[in-house]
């Protein structure tokens, strides 16, 4: 049984909250940091927006398609202007923005999640958030774990705080894990899929990252051979923990997910078959 496994790991492996000793990314504290100042490998710009970390191959393309739409508006609005831009819906919503000579950009407004996320919503008050995730997601480029590049951190002023848009590759031809499953896909293509997951899990576990939200819209599935890319990254911690525990970590926060999705009907696969998935997609060693 499901319960069984999870109860079992737990005894045998401290769970990760209890002793968490993370190893820090940025030199520099996040709560200092100015939109002024762009982490290395992007340059700032100053729109009519606001101020933007947008890198130099990007920014050639970026900006002139922006000014297009209309330059005034934060490019979370403007990129909707697009004849052929595409909704994703989810805490706030994704615009994907088509560019010629592009596999296109995801525009994707940042929002805070939790309880203070009810109060804050999309405020800022500097930029810690934006170098967060640039950090995390170099770092697990670095690791060779897939996630889409981040091209671009675009600041609006509200008041003395902050929005922010951050702007990322798109995947084309791209699907996340929950969306797989509610199509019921066949036995060959759930496999497939598996197969990508555990790679992606092993290689996390292997650097020890840890994904808070490790849930199954985090997982995007793409390519041939199909790649699985890890999404949502500004949560991820370099543990000071074994693998093992880790990867246990990151399998209950996934197979929690499922579960609720099961709960919501949102996954068309009932929990008891959930169950039975999850035994196909982490075979017992």
């Amino acid at each position: 049984m499901l319960g069984g496994q999870r109860g079992q790991n737990q005894r045998h492996h401290r769970p990760i909250h209890a002793h968490r000793r993370s190893r820090p990314f940025s030199s520099s504290p996040l709560s200092t940091v100015s939109p002024l100042s762009p982490p290395a490998g992007f340059k700032l710009h100053n729109l009519p927006t606001g101020p933007a970390w947008i890198r130099p191959p990007t920014s050639a393309r970026l900006i002139p398609a922006w000014q297009k739409l209309n330059p005034k508006l934060p490019l979370r609005q403007a990129a909707r202007r697009h004849p052929e831009h595409r909704l994703f819906t989810g805490r706030a919503p994704v615009v994907l923005l088509p560019i010629p000579s592009t596999t296109g950009f995801i525009v994707r407004p940042c929002v805070h999640g939790g309880i203070w996320g009810k109060f804050s919503k999309d405020l800022y008050g500097n930029a810690g958030r934006a170098l967060q995730e640039i950090d995390r997601a170099s770092l697990l480029t670095s690791k060779k774990i897939p996630t889409p590049q981040i091209q671009a951190a675009l600041f609006y002023p509200a008041g003395g705080l902050w929005r922010i848009d951050i702007v990322t590759t798109y995947i084309p031809e791209s699907t996340n894990f929950a969306t797989f499953l509610s199509t019921r896909p066949s036995a060959p293509a759930r496999a497939r899929a598996y197969a990508a997951i555990r790679k992606l899990f092993q290689i996390c576990a292997r650097h020890q990252i840890h994904h808070p939200d490790m849930n199954a819209r985090n997982l995007l599935l793409a390519g041939s051979p199909l790649r699985a890319y890890l999404l949502d990254v500004d949560a991820i911690e370099v543990e000071a923990q074994s693998p093992q525990s880790v990867d246990t970590a990151n399998r209950n926060r996934l197979l929690r997910s499922l579960l609720k999705l099961a709960r919501l009907g949102s996954l068309q696969w009932s929990e008891k078959e959930v169950s039975s998935l999850w035994r196909q997609l982490f075979p017992k060693r």
